[in-house]
Order: structure tokens, then sequence, then C-alpha cells
């Protein structure tokens, strides 16, 4: 009887209390909060348009090696690329120099100025070895000291002469190695192979022109050194 009682008065209480159990909202499991890590923004970088594609012209003339002393660079500072060969001379005379045949030039031959591109002289009318630049080179223009009939050597060919007759001399030392320095610059800037280093006689055959004690093969075998680029001096 008591046990009946005990039943009773729990069943009294939960009455009021308790729903029924299909009318309970099943609610999904919960998860734990996922946090994440935060980073800085990173700025936004524009990225530069890509350069457009230019075509390149090759212009009047090219930039010279520096082999050399600036004096030897035209007033224009670039070398055209007319120049294919260089042809060597002699005076055929005891003294001069590039005002003197300049003068001869114009009185006698009817040029407008020196013919040659580049005179070396022997110790007489300027020091022996110096090498003086003439006006055709500061323009870069044609020479008049090799005729031909297509007139090739002159269009395309660099003219230096040096001051002596080697039909009876021989040139002096300091003439040869300013010769060779200068020959193997102009190669190198020009981009003349030694094949087309000649001599007036060499090229017409009507003219011992620069002498018969003058050495081509010698002028050759010296500038076959390869030459770097180095800072004028």
């Amino acid at each position: 009887m008591r046990d009946v009682v005990l039943v009773a008065v729990i069943l009294a209480a939960c009455a009021g209390a308790c729903v029924p159990a299909e009318s309970i909202e099943t609610l999904p499991p919960q998860r734990p909060p996922v946090t994440y890590r935060t980073s800085k923004a990173e700025p936004s970088v524009e990225k530069p348009p890509p350069t457009p594609r230019r075509s390149y012209r090759s212009p009047a003339c090219k930039p010279a090696i520096e082999t050399g002393p600036r004096s030897w660079m035209p007033t224009c500072q670039r070398i055209s690329p007319r120049w294919t060969t260089i042809v060597i001379h002699h005076s055929a005379t005891k003294h001069g120099s590039a005002s003197t045949f300049d003068r001869y030039h114009r009185q006698h031959n009817g040029w407008d100025e020196l013919g040659y591109h580049f005179v070396i002289g022997n110790g007489t009318d300027t020091p022996d070895g110096h090498v003086e630049v003439g006006p055709r080179w500061n323009k870069q223009k044609h020479g008049a000291h090799c005729k031909t009939p297509s007139n090739y050597f002159n269009e395309h060919g660099i003219g230096i002469c040096l001051v002596g007759d080697f039909d009876k001399t021989r040139p002096t030392s300091r003439q040869l190695a300013s010769l060779n320095r200068l020959v193997k610059y102009l190669c190198a800037a020009c981009r003349i192979p030694v094949s087309r280093v000649t001599t007036h006689g060499g090229v017409t055959h009507k003219t011992r022109c620069p002498g018969r004690n003058f050495d081509i093969a010698a002028v050759r075998r010296a500038i076959t050194v390869p030459v770097t680029a180095s800072v004028h001096r």
C-alpha cells in the first residue's frame, strides 16, 4: 500500500511539468565554433603593362668599341656602317701633315678637302707617330684616296696615310706602333676583317704606294691579337 501511494505522488508531480516525448523538437548536435587564423591583408600590387615590342631600325651610325683615344671618335660620336675596308698609303714625301696635304689636295687636285681620313706623322711637321684625324672621318664622309672604276674603295674604304717615302726609307717604329693600334681600333669598331686591310698599290696595281719598304703582312699579323673593349685613354 505504501508503494502504491509513492508512485501516485510521483505521477501527479510530473503531470504538469512534462510534455509528451513526441512533441520535443530534436536539435542537431552542436559543434564547437571553428576559429580561423587571420592574416594581414597584403596590399594589391599593380603590375606594369607589358612593354610593347618595337621594330628596330638600324641607325645611320653605330657606336664604336672603345679601344682608342677619344680623339679618334668622329665628332658625331658614331661610326657609319659604310666602312668595309682599310687602305694604307704613304705620302711619298720626306715631310708633311694633314694640313699640308689638305692644301695640296685642294690646290692641285681640286678636291674640297683632305682626301685621307687619318694621317700619321714622322716627326717632321708633326710629332713622330702622332695620329691626325681628318675632316672626312669626323663627317663620316667618303674618301678621295683610292680611285677605282667602281669607286668602291673611296666610298667604303678608310684611308690612312703615313708621312714618308717608303721606297727610300722605312716607317719609323712609332709610326708603325700608331698604325697598328689605329688599324686594330678601326677593325674592331667597324667589324672589318684583317683580310680587308690593304694598300693603295694592292688595290689598283698601278702604284707601289705605300712603297717597297712597307710590309703589309707585318701589319696584318700585328692586328690579329683579339681586341677587347676598354675605356678611352
